[in-house]
């Protein structure tokens, strides 16, 4: 039997999915630079991770734009804590590349809803 945070996730994945499959979000691409240092036990070429999900944006409210941590124009992403494909979505991070709506967007920083281990979902501000 599922348990409270099976449940969390289960319903974050469902109003995160983008319109199409019923939810309230949108498709979104979240691209990684990989850096790698040349093994030669095992040469894997630097490339860039791409992960296909979903999520939602969301406006800040004028009384937490500071101009500091938050600028005028950075948006909150809610992502989805599963992929379009089913599968897991690991942990944004700082610097990732998302493209969202048609606007490609810099994470500037990540906050996991991460309940006794499980990722539920992630809450990212992100900038043009």
């Amino acid at each position: 039997m599922p348990d409270i945070y099976d449940r969390a996730k289960a319903m974050a994945t469902r109003m995160l999915a983008p319109r199409s499959k019923g939810g309230k979000g949108l498709e979104l691409v979240l691209r990684r630079e990989i850096l790698g240092e040349y093994d030669p036990d095992n040469p894997q070429p630097p490339g860039e991770l791409v992960l296909n999900g979903s999520g939602f944006r969301e406006e800040y409210d004028d009384k937490y734009i500071d101009g500091t941590l938050i600028v005028r124009g950075d948006v909150k992403l809610l992502v989805s804590p599963v992929q379009l494909s089913g599968v897991d979505m690991p942990t944004p991070q700082e610097n990732d590349g998302i493209t969202f709506d048609g606007t490609t967007y810099t994470v500037i920083a990540v906050s996991p809803w991460n309940y006794a281990g499980l990722a539920v979902g992630f809450e990212l501000q992100v900038r043009k």
